[in-house]
């Protein structure tokens, strides 16, 4: 028996080692995916303008005989001087060299102008142009002008009337530097530089947002792809008869599609100057699907009634008492602690009556928070809830003859 154990011993081991010695024969197979790689996209906006001012065109000359490389005015009318630098023009840019659409410094009546922007995104996006008009400055008075004109006041940015007789028409181009009757209008119609480029806040002119595409349709902007806007402006009355549809003139060609009258000018505008601000928003258009432009002002805000009480009667609770607020939207019964949001702005006031079963005990009413008291005991004084406002109104009571003091 002791040598068979062995035996068996033996043989168990030398099974062992062959197996071992044969591991690395097994089928086998491997595959490895190297690289894997996440990368955030952009959304980077190119701008380039295409100038005209009295129907010659600030043109990029190259090696000439007689010039240096840079923008030049082109074209056959006498002002502003062919060959005179010009710099209204430039190239695709991202707009932080100073670059500038308008920089006319010598205006007369009936002067006017047309530049079309083309517009480059990498990635569809939505569009927005903001215009914020900065200053209407009368620099100076001349003798012509103080007769008609009040004497400038220095320390005053906004005693000018040039942004009054400047109007300005934009529309949604093809490419052709000229209004057609079929491309859309973006300024909805001619519309004076005070009134486009708002003192108050940037007047946003909606290229491409979730309400609708100037070029057609409901789609962002395109990836890589071009697309135009364009402006006229006078300095006078503009008009805007248009060409048909597809009058393929080509930009060098300057037809009456816009025209401008400056014949009704007097001399208030003499040595006035307005400057303005444009600035082009994009925004990615995937996962932002409800974007716009121009969002709805918020004009409603919210507020929250708290009710507390100082009692020693056990039984009495803030459930015994009704809260309300009273505004413009009428009288309505708030529960304790809970906000209420969408109010609208206006004047409100807040109250209780006691509905439960508090054993005809009385009260003292204090009021803090947005609340203040007033001379009828349980009510507010009238308080102002404004537009995004988030206000707290506090109700304190306290039982009279409790001997507990607030």
């Amino acid at each position: 028996m002791p040598r068979i154990i062995f035996g068996l011993i033996v043989v168990a081991g030398a099974a062992a080692a062959i197996g071992a010695g044969m591991t690395g024969a097994f089928f086998s197979d491997t595959e490895t995916s190297t690289g894997n790689t996440f990368a955030a996209g952009a959304i980077d906006l190119k701008i380039d303008n295409d100038s005209y001012y009295n129907g010659n065109r600030c043109t990029f000359l190259g090696e000439q005989a007689t010039t240096t490389p840079g923008f030049y005015w082109q074209g056959q009318f006498p002002f502003p001087l062919p060959g005179s630098p010009c710099d209204t023009s430039f190239p695709l840019s991202d707009l932080d060299d100073g670059l500038l659409f308008f920089n006319f410094t010598d205006l007369k009546p009936d002067d006017e102008g047309e530049d079309t922007i083309s517009i480059h995104v990498q990635n569809d996006a939505w569009a927005c142009m903001d215009l914020t008009l900065t200053s209407d400055d009368d620099v100076s008075t001349t003798e012509p002008e103080g007769q008609v004109d009040a004497q400038e006041n220095p320390l005053d940015a906004w005693d000018g009337e040039l942004a009054d007789a400047l109007q300005f028409f934009w529309w949604a181009d093809d490419g052709d530097n000229v209004y057609e009757t079929g491309e859309q209008g973006l300024s909805g119609g001619v519309k004076t530089l005070t009134d486009l480029a708002t003192t108050t806040g940037a007047f946003s002119i909606t290229l491409a947002d979730s309400n609708g595409n100037a070029w057609g349709g409901d789609s962002p902007l395109p990836a890589n792809e071009t697309v135009y806007i364009a402006k006229a402006w006078c300095f006078g009355t503009l008009t805007t008869p248009g060409l048909p549809d597809d009058a393929d003139t080509g930009p060098q060609v300057r037809p009456n599609s816009v025209l401008c009258d400056g014949t009704a000018l007097g001399n208030e505008t003499q040595t006035d100057m307005a400057e303005l601000t444009l600035a082009f928003r994009a925004e990615q258009a995937r996962h932002n699907e409800g974007f716009l432009c121009n969002p709805p002002e918020v004009t409603t805000g919210t507020l929250t009634v708290n009710k507390a009480l100082l009692v020693s009667t056990v039984g009495i609770e803030v459930a015994d008492f009704t809260l309300h607020i009273v505004g413009p939207g009428g009288d309505q019964v708030v529960t304790d602690e809970v906000p209420v949001p969408g109010l609208p702005s206006g004047s409100y006031t807040a109250y209780e009556q006691v509905t439960g079963n508090v054993g005809g005990k009385t009260f003292t009413v204090t009021f803090s928070g947005a609340c203040t008291n007033s001379v009828n005991v349980g009510t507010s004084s009238p308080f102002t809830l404004n537009p995004s406002d988030n206000l707290t109104c506090n109700i304190l009571n306290n039982e009279v003859g409790d001997g507990i003091q607030d």
